[in-house]
């Protein structure tokens, strides 16, 4: 046996099996959602069964795009994303920035930044909405009512009292409401990933050239003028790999969305699959492939851009 034959023999079995387990579970999906796959009716029991006379054709995709929320569904899962991107990249830039440098306590430092990462999704929410968030017994609440008690003393005062007596109540915001639970979404998962982020960008400033520095010094160029120039493109590819795989983590967001408002005006693609799975299985399917072909037009993107990082 040649030896370019041997290692792609040992390859097969794993490729199999790689295949077999995205191959089966993508095409089930793709039969169920061209058929009437309704868990409970009483009306037509014969739909209840994942048969192929219960054949539908495209009639499963047409109702999906006639739903209500599928729009809303894919216009939030886009902003939702883009925005704990943004969020994450920028903090997790400056923090790496930052704590790259050697100061007293560092190692604990490090270790407090990066552990929000390891908390488990559901538990990250409730934390956040009900201990942080909570327009009553939450961090927001006690602090809204602690700054008007100050303005209710200031106001008391003979000769500032008047300017104080201007400014209104502050009200905390409900970040249960359809309004803002999706702010509260990208605040949670934001402060959940930008660990990761900071890992990733400080690892790679770990390998960042001093001697361009130092030459950058001696050629009189600020501290801006070396992040822009030097440290930022020193980024590059961090930055690009990082935003990969937080996108495709992020487009399938449910738990925080669930315990946050329940979907009240804030559904993304999962969350609204969920809501077709508990009865009708042939929507939930159709919304599947219609996730499938969102995460792979935004893959293909990302994957684009890191190529180019790569060649530059």
């Amino acid at each position: 046996m040649s030896d370019r034959k041997l290692p792609r023999l040992l390859q097969t079995p794993a490729v199999l099996l790689l295949l077999v387990w995205m191959l089966i579970p993508l095409g089930m999906t793709l039969y169920f959602s061209f058929i009437r796959y309704v868990l409970n009716n009483l009306r037509r029991p014969e739909w209840t069964s994942p048969s192929p006379s219960n054949w539908r054709g495209f009639g499963n995709y047409e109702f999906v795009l006639k739903s209500k929320d599928f729009f809303l569904a894919i216009q939030n899962s886009l902003f939702i994303v883009c925005s704990i991107l943004f969020l994450t990249v920028i903090l997790g830039i400056l923090i790496a920035v930052l704590i790259n440098k050697t100061f007293p306590g560092q190692g604990i430092v490090r270790v407090l930044l990066i552990s929000p990462f390891f908390v488990m999704p559901a538990v990250n929410a409730v934390l956040w909405i009900n201990m942080i968030l909570d327009p009553v017994l939450g961090l927001q609440g006690i602090a809204i009512a602690g700054i008007n008690d100050v303005l209710d003393g200031l106001r008391q005062i003979p000769i500032l009292g008047a300017f104080f007596s201007i400014w209104p109540e502050f009200e905390p915001i409900s970040f249960r409401a359809t309004q803002t639970s999706a702010i509260a979404v990208i605040m949670m998962v934001t402060w959940q990933w930008t660990p990761f982020a900071v890992l990733i960008f400080m690892t790679s400033l770990q390998s960042e050239d001093q001697q361009q520095k130092e030459a950058a010094v001696l050629d009189g160029a600020n501290t801006w003028s070396q992040f822009r120039f030097l440290t930022l493109p020193h980024l590059g590819r961090p930055i690009a790999i990082v935003v990969m795989i937080q996108a495709i983590f992020h487009l399938s967001l449910y738990a925080e969305i669930e315990i946050v408002s329940r979907g009240n005006g804030n559904k993304n693609l999962p969350y609204l699959i969920g809501e077709f799975a508990n009865n009708n299985i042939g929507a939930a399917s159709a919304t599947g492939i219609f996730a499938v072909i969102l995460a792979n037009i935004v893959a293909i993107f990302l994957l684009r851009m890191v190529g180019k990082t790569l060649m530059e």
